[in-house]
C-alpha cells in the first residue's frame, strides 16, 4: 500500500502498473488511469487511516466519473 501511495503522489510507478494491471485496465489507457489517481489524490487517500478497501473504493468512484475508465467498472 506504501508503495501506491507514493505512485499515486506522483502518477506514476511500478505500483501504479501493478493496480492499473489488476483492475483490467488496457494498456493504452494506464497512462490515463495514473494521472486520474494522481489528480484525484486527495479524494482517494482520505486521511492515514484509510484501508486499502477505502482506497479500492475511492478509486472506482473516481473511474465512474471519468469517461475514459468508466467502461472498466460496472
Amino acid at each position: 500500500m506504501d508503495e501506491f501511495v507514493a505512485d499515486a503522489a506522483k502518477g506514476e510507478g511500478e505500483a501504479m502498473t501493478a493496480v492499473a494491471v489488476s483492475m483490467g485496465i488496457a494498456p493504452e489507457d494506464r497512462a490515463h488511469f495514473a494521472d486520474a489517481v494522481h489528480a484525484n489524490f486527495s479524494s482517494i487517500f482520505v486521511s492515514a487511516d484509510t484501508t486499502a478497501e477505502d482506497v479500492l473504493n475511492n478509486i472506482v468512484s473516481v473511474m465512474k466519473a471519468d469517461e475514459r475508465l468508466s467502461k472498466y467498472v460496472a
